[in-house]
């Protein structure tokens, strides 16, 4: 006998006693229920998120400006860079767009 095998003996026991256990299930209208929670809860959390995404856009602007100095590029061309890529995104969300059938 090795020292493993009372380790895998005590192992395989408690495989074997989790697999015995009854599956759980959740209550059948578990799905109507987290729905109308977070619709009550997602009216007050949409100001946070503006507040968190426009943050996290700010900081995330600064600091690409910032490493585009410190690597030498200019103020021209690090605000062709950053505000580039958002007019293009602006512009594409005010294209109209028709799944095909």
């Amino acid at each position: 006998m090795t020292e493993m095998e009372p380790i895998e003996t005590g192992i395989d026991r408690l495989l074997r006693r989790s697999m015995a256990a009854p599956v759980p299930t959740l209550p059948p209208d578990f799905d109507q229920r987290v729905m109308r929670e977070l619709g009550q809860s997602s009216k007050g959390l949409d100001r946070y998120r503006r507040i968190l995404l426009t943050g996290y856009g700010l900081t995330s602007i600064v600091a690409s400006a910032v490493i585009m100095r410190g690597q030498g590029l200019g103020w021209a061309a690090i605000v062709v860079m950053i505000l580039g890529p958002l007019a293009l995104v602006a512009a594409a969300r005010r294209i109209p767009y028709e799944p095909r059938p």
